[in-house]
């Protein structure tokens, strides 16, 4: 199993990269939605590239992904951003009760 120094535990490695993962999906009509953690602010980031991937598979986004920052690189969130996750996590209620879905 992959390390990473000073982690918490081993990376979990049994799945399939985020890449791979998006190259094998199979076509479709469906929404979505992204998130992320971050150390550290930085442009682009995994909401983006994940974003743009299911897009191109033919996904619908229901609402802007978000990034929340965490205060190390194992955690926690920083102060605030919890709030932050549930206000988000309303909007994207909202959203997709007024889909229908």
């Amino acid at each position: 199993m992959a390390t990473t120094f000073g982690a918490p535990r081993p990376a979990d490695l049994s799945g399939p990269s985020m890449r791979s993962w998006l190259k094998g999906l199979t076509p479709g009509h469906g929404r979505f939605t992204t998130f992320e953690t971050a150390y550290r602010w930085s442009p682009g980031g995994a909401t983006s590239a994940l974003g743009r991937g299911l897009e191109l598979a033919g996904y619908r986004p229901i609402v802007k992904g978000r990034r929340f920052v965490v205060t190390g690189k194992f955690g926690p969130l920083r102060d605030g951003e919890l709030e932050r996750a549930r206000l988000w996590d309303a909007e994207l209620a909202r959203t997709a009760a007024s889909l229908g879905g």
